[in-house]
């Protein structure tokens, strides 16, 4: 977001879930999490934010929520839609990746998808070099203090950037990147997003049964 930015891209944050943590954080959470989101966007010159409120840990996708999507997609026209991992560890990404894929399909723009990573490596088909921007990145992480509180999100963003800074060609400064894998409106896609999901779900038991 800092380098489309620095190219004078213009940029639409949406925050699906109202960032309550489902009632784990405290009554006030769900505001100051969004005091810290609107301050970590300003670090990266964002302001425009679009807040939909939807409970946070319990995210159901729906015809109400979809309108909502498909509206923003065509009232913002984007370029590029980012998205949270449909293979990710947390439901709520899980539900609202699929939701907003699903608009997406559904959608007759040409717009380009592009799926993010958070709580679980990507088979990684983009790999973005962000290393001029890791401190903008540092310094926009370090506003969720509330989030940071109960886990260290910053080490372990930081740490998968680097992690990902691997698939750069070495240089002398410090390496960091961003991965994602781009969507494609073809059947193909489709079956092999299932066969993910599949596996997603299948590890997910193993786990649970070896605890």
């Amino acid at each position: 977001m800092a380098l489309l930015r620095q190219n004078e891209c213009q940029i639409k944050i949406v925050f699906v879930t109202d960032s309550a943590g489902a009632g784990s954080l405290g009554k006030d959470a769900a505001t100051i999490r969004r005091r810290e989101s609107v301050a970590a966007l300003a670090i990266l010159g964002i302001d425009d934010i679009e807040f939909l409120n939807e409970p946070d840990g319990d995210f159901c996708n729906s015809t109400r929520f979809e309108n909502k999507i498909n509206y923003l997609l065509q009232h913002f026209s984007p370029d590029w839609l980012f998205l949270p991992s449909v293979l990710d560890y947390h439901r709520d990404h899980v539900a609202i990746g699929q939701a907003v894929l699903s608009c997406w399909h559904s959608n007759k723009s040409p717009c380009r998808a592009f799926i993010y990573e958070i709580w679980c490596p990507l088979p990684a088909t983009k790999i973005v070099d962000i290393s001029s921007v890791i401190d903008l990145k540092k310094q926009s992480i370090a506003c969720y203090e509330l989030p940071l509180f109960h886990c260290d999100y910053l080490s372990a963003s930081i740490g998968l950037a680097s992690y990902r800074g691997l698939y750069l060609a070495k240089k002398e400064d410090t390496n960091y990147a961003e991965a994602f894998i781009e969507a494609e409106k073809k059947p193909a896609w489709g079956n092999l997003m299932q066969r993910m999901l599949g596996l997603r779900v299948y590890l997910e038991k193993l786990l649970k049964e070896k605890e």
